[in-house]
């Protein structure tokens, strides 16, 4: 006698337990809004700061914070804050200074667990916001900077931003350091075929 052996019905989901094709496409979209909300990021690619490419290193950023949940589900805000901070220095070349990052990590860690559980209410509403805006960038205001002079040194610059749209107030100005490559300077040779000695430029 032969046994038929029966599957288990598989649960569809449901309001609090989404697709993962839902699920990984709407959380995926808030990363991306979260970064593309980020002052400090926008100031970065405004700037070029990263190369000519530096609004695609925005996507891959989102990219890669993505792919870091799916490999570790638990990966918790300061996890995720270390990430930031290492992309802004290596990719842009500049080292955070006012703390912003925590604001973006928190933000990116309760999308997690809200999509997590069908909630995509915050998602739908930074949507909403990007298309008001026409996919306007947000206000970065007036942006302070620190600015490597020479090894050691720091001179700070204030910079004002053309961008007068003002959809996110901003609190104190953020802190940054693009670095920038040091100009090596050339030997001067007198008349007599020497090397001049030069002293260092004063500030």
């Amino acid at each position: 006698m032969s046994t038929i052996s029966q599957k288990q019905p598989v649960a569809a989901p449901t309001a609090s337990q989404p697709s993962q094709e839902k699920f990984q496409q709407t959380f995926d979209l808030g990363i991306w809004h979260t970064l593309f909300n980020w002052a400090v990021l926008t100031v970065a690619i405004q700037n070029q700061w990263g190369g000519p490419d530096s609004a695609d290193k925005r996507d891959w950023l989102a990219g890669a914070i993505s792919d870091i949940f799916a490999a570790n589900p638990d990966t918790d805000q300061e996890d995720l804050e270390v990430v930031l901070l290492q992309a802004l220095e290596d990719e842009f070349g500049v080292r955070l200074e006012d703390e912003t990052e925590v604001g973006v990590a928190r933000d990116i860690v309760a999308i997690f667990g809200e999509c997590k559980k069908g909630d995509f209410e915050r998602v739908e509403g930074l949507k909403r916001r990007w298309e008001e805006r026409k996919g306007r960038e947000v206000g970065t205001g007036s942006v302070k900077v620190v600015e490597r002079v020479q090894e050691g040194e720091w001179d700070s610059v204030d910079e004002e931003s053309e961008d007068d749209d003002e959809d996110v107030e901003m609190g104190d100005a953020p802190a940054l350091v693009p670095a920038k490559a040091k100009e090596k300077v050339q030997p001067e040779i007198d008349e007599d075929g020497f090397e001049k000695v030069v002293g260092k430029k004063r500030r």
